[in-house]
């Protein structure tokens, strides 16, 4: 039988090619990992999308921590820890226990650095001499305290003493409002931000009248000023024209006087009239005269306080041993028209103007 070995060499050939193919490919992978790791490329820009698999697992790739997503960030929350909320009011019922207080208790109040977790709404103070407020505001519980022992202590007896009457009403109030002193956006934060404060316009009375700060104060220490620099002025102004006119009306009377028969008092004497004579004491008695109807009529002198500015005063003067802060109509022209009372701690006393 015939043997056929021609096939042989070109399946060896076949192999060989198969064999060599194999290990350029293995040679080949290697190599293009390493480079790829070890040059990377620009970075594809994952920070809008996300790869998730079909079942919602989470993706395989993450946007980097220093640069979240917006989108998908969530809100934080300006609320009061209910730990708060709730030990807020326990201290609360403690501080109003056995006071005379009619309040609505209020949600949490949270804005930034404004509000408190156990903000009430204060309607009136005390039973016997009630004192209602018109409209009620919104404070702490502390301020509640606070105005209750001012009330009874000073504002009912200075309103019995000064107006015998009492006060039924306290008017134009306000309380919590999240501002900085004096809306100033680079001031610091107002006690009315805490609820810590309160503003106080004026007090209805039992009888009716309505006695308030803008009107019912007086005069300042800063009008008083001002009338008595303005006086000075124009006496200053007065006397510097009065100067040269005295000088020139003397002279036209000394004119004037005379006449073809001589001087005055020559025709005076030619007529039988005798002439007083002027001594240095008629001169005294006419300048004591002359002052005590200026001082009379001087509209520059200020005013005798009225009972409301004495009662406004004096319930002023009461607020400086109860708060921490109480600034009135002396204090600037923004407070002009109102008392304000805080509760702001202090270590010297309170301050008081």
């Amino acid at each position: 039988m015939k043997r056929r070995d021609e096939p042989i060499p070109a399946l060896s050939s076949g192999i060989s090619y198969v064999v060599l193919t194999g290990l350029a490919l293995l040679v080949a992978l290697p190599s293009r990992h390493a480079t790829d790791f070890d040059h990377p490329g620009p970075a594809a820009d994952t920070s809008g999308t996300e790869a998730s698999s079909p079942n919602g697992a989470s993706p395989t790739r993450s946007t980097s921590p220093s640069s979240p997503d917006p989108a998908s960030a969530e809100p934080v929350k300006d609320e009061w820890p209910q730990e708060d909320i709730a030990r807020g009011r326990e201290q609360c019922m403690h501080v109003l226990a056995g006071m005379e207080a009619e309040i609505e208790w209020l949600e949490p109040i949270k804005k930034g650095a404004c509000g408190l977790p156990a903000p009430v709404r204060l309607k009136s103070i005390g039973a016997d001499g009630k004192v209602v407020f018109d409209p009620p505001v919104e404070v702490n519980c502390r301020m509640v305290e606070a105005l209750g022992k001012w009330v009874k202590a000073t504002l009912q007896p200075k309103a019995r003493e000064r107006l015998k009457s009492e006060v039924v009403r306290i008017v134009g109030a306000s309380g919590y409002s999240c501002r900085n002193i004096y809306n100033r956006p680079n001031a610091r934060l107002s006690q009315h931000a805490l609820a810590n404060a309160i503003d106080i316009g004026g007090f209805g009375l039992a009888d009716g009248r309505t006695v308030r700060v803008l009107k019912g104060w007086g005069l300042t220490g800063r009008d008083i000023k001002a009338r008595a620099e303005a006086k000075a002025k124009a006496e200053a102004d007065a006397k510097a024209k009065g100067k040269g006119a005295t000088t020139k009306v003397a002279s036209a009377d000394e004119k004037d006087s005379k006449d073809k028969d001589g001087t005055a008092s020559t025709r005076l004497a030619k007529a039988g009239i005798k002439q007083a004579a002027i001594t240095p004491t008629s001169l005294s008695i006419g300048k004591k005269a002359l002052a005590t109807e200026a001082a009379d009529t001087d509209p520059h002198e200020p005013p005798k306080p009225t009972k409301e500015a004495l009662f406004l005063r004096a319930i002023h003067g009461g607020a400086c041993g109860a708060f921490g802060t109480v600034l009135g109509p002396e204090a600037n022209d923004p407070h002009r028209n109102h008392f304000h009372l805080d509760l702001i701690p202090r270590r010297k006393g309170a301050y008081c103007e």
